[in-house]
């Protein structure tokens, strides 16, 4: 998708400590979480940069968090920008979609028995599915699957409290998009090497020159 590549730019102008949205520690649930922006802040800054109007500014932040550049802190499933004090931070630019790492079946896996684990055999019915049919197709090398997600498990619950709420955040929203729950919106489902993309337009006549 060349127009994500137009995207991530900007994403890199945004993160700019100077000139870029604002980020602080901003209390989630218990905790403190360092680096967190608010969806009101990213809209006024993309109104400002582009000088769009709110309805396209607005279009173009729910592309940030859908393609996974941008995820969201307090509700993990809802990947559009709430335009008020909703907090999000910044993905990681190694899960950014361009860089066309697959979305492994052993990785989805590992991520799934970690979160098995945590929860205690308490997945949604589609990541029971999943969790199935991946037993079924990697099955030689289940073994592995399970080591993995305790040692990763164990890892987190020696990172502090406001580090392991972010990263379960980071890994949701990267799932989401690459994993795309039933009813929900496949951002990804023609692939990023497909020649045209139904917001291609939209993005390129949203970019100054």
């Amino acid at each position: 998708m060349a127009f994500l590549k137009k995207i991530e730019v900007l994403m890199m102008e945004m993160q700019n400590p100077d000139t870029g949205v604002k980020t602080q520690t901003q209390q989630v649930m218990i905790t403190n979480i360092p680096h967190a922006v608010a969806g009101n802040d990213i809209l006024q800054w993309i109104l400002q940069r582009l000088q769009i109007t709110q309805e396209e500014a607005l279009h173009l932040g729910d592309l940030f968090v859908k393609y996974g550049y941008i995820y969201p802190l307090q509700e993990p499933k809802n990947l559009t920008l709430k335009t008020d004090g909703s907090l999000y931070r910044f993905q990681t630019p190694y899960f950014w979609p361009v860089q066309a790492w697959p979305a492994d079946d052993t990785d989805y896996a590992i991520y799934l028995a970690k979160k098995n684990i945590k929860r205690k055999g308490i997945l949604e019915e589609y990541e029971k599915e999943h969790y199935n049919m991946l037993n079924q197709k990697i099955n030689y090398k289940w073994d592995f699957v399970i080591m993995q997600a305790k040692e990763q498990y164990k890892a987190g619950k020696e990172r502090k409290k406001a580090d392991r709420y972010a990263l379960d955040c980071q890994e949701r929203a990267y799932w989401l998009v690459n994993r795309t729950p039933p009813g929900m919106l496949d951002a990804l489902e023609y692939g990023l090497d497909r020649v045209t993309d139904p917001n291609e337009n939209k993005v390129n006549q949203l970019f100054v020159s």
